[in-house]
């Protein structure tokens, strides 16, 4: 296991014995290692399923969900997060999940550095931490440089679908994509309409402790899709 990650520190108590227990008996089983070399998903997953990334999954795991409703796809779940890893494995062993691959590391270097340009149907984020203070905006994941890279990843008319409730966030997101369109020779389609290009898959958001945070506190849910159409010459 890597424990170089770049980005930022995450902060937890010490594994409890049973959880430790279970990230020693499966985590080399289910983990891809991180390396400084693009992966070969038919070499990964022993087939040529279309590719699926869930980026900062955390411990309420709908990716679990996903991969279980849609076994025509192949899924790969990168966190940083060690106790959203470990609740991921158990769930993974408890429903004999063959189509679901983990990535203990920070995301932005996977994409840079280990999945193929042009090679991935859909990269999903569920409420990524909006850093609502001024002062850690800053801290934001989805600024422009990883957009970049995420767009640059996704297929031809791969999608990039994104939820979260923070207003600011979701203005600064689509700005951000906005300038990159400007710059590029693909052109972005926003729907922002839940389920319109994302009902083709079987796909939806069970409970999770973010959306029931924002529930409760009445806040408006933002969905955000978007496709990729390459543009010819």
């Amino acid at each position: 296991m890597n424990n170089n990650i770049k980005s930022f520190t995450c902060r937890y108590r010490k594994l409890k014995k049973s959880k430790q227990i279970i990230f020693n008996k499966y985590f080399n089983l289910f983990n891809i290692n991180y390396e400084n070399k693009y992966l070969n998903f038919s070499d990964i997953f022993d087939n040529k399923l279309s590719i699926i990334i869930d980026i900062g999954f955390g411990i309420d795991n709908n990716i679990i969900n996903f991969a279980m409703k849609n076994v025509k796809y192949n899924f790969i779940g990168i966190e940083v997060y060690l106790p959203g890893i470990i609740n991921c494995l158990q769930k993974i062993i408890e429903n004999k999940i063959k189509n679901l691959k983990l990535i203990y590391y920070d995301a932005f270097f996977v994409l840079k550095n280990m999945i193929p340009d042009y090679s991935i149907k859909l990269i999903q984020f569920y409420f990524p931490d909006p850093w609502p203070k001024k002062k850690h905006k800053k801290r934001r994941l989805l600024k422009q440089d990883f957009l970049k890279i995420i767009f640059l990843k996704l297929k031809n008319n791969g999608l990039l679908y994104i939820i979260t409730d923070c207003q600011d966030y979701k203005n600064n997101i689509i700005l951000n994509i906005k300038n990159i369109n400007n710059n590029n020779k693909f052109m972005i389609l926003e729907s922002n309409q839940y389920n319109n290009i994302y009902k083709n898959l079987n796909f939806y958001l069970k409970k999770t402790k973010f959306l029931n945070k924002a529930q409760i506190k009445k806040k408006k849910i933002y969905y955000i899709e978007y496709k990729k159409i390459i543009i010819s010459k």
